[in-house]
């Protein structure tokens, strides 16, 4: 749960005063404008999107195998909100800490 804590404090450090600075429509026009524009924006863009439906797709399942469905949706919106870099550490230490109950 650090991991998650420290990488949603580091996004969101990053990302706050970008949106403060050039206001919320910057969010929108940044995801899906200007970073298509560049080849390496291009990659590290897809590359994102493989990665969340990747993750998600095992998690989903996972969730409903550990009986963690409700960490999974809250997995889900911090995807869109904060980020995967969040999500992910925050989804695998709910897991872990469903695994270590279940034994």
């Amino acid at each position: 749960m650090a991991i998650a804590a420290v990488a949603g404090i580091a996004q969101n450090a990053i990302a706050i005063p970008y949106v403060r600075e050039h206001g919320t429509r910057s969010v929108a026009d940044f995801f899906v404008g200007k970073i298509w524009s560049t080849v390496p924006g291009k990659f590290a863009m897809v590359d994102l999107i493989l990665v969340v439906v990747a993750f998600h797709a095992w998690a989903l399942p996972e969730s409903g195998r550990l009986g963690i469905r409700r960490w999974w949706w809250a997995t889900l919106f911090m995807t869109f909100t904060v980020g995967i870099g969040t999500a992910i550490p925050f989804f695998l230490a709910a897991r872990a800490r469903a695994l270590r109950l279940a034994t």
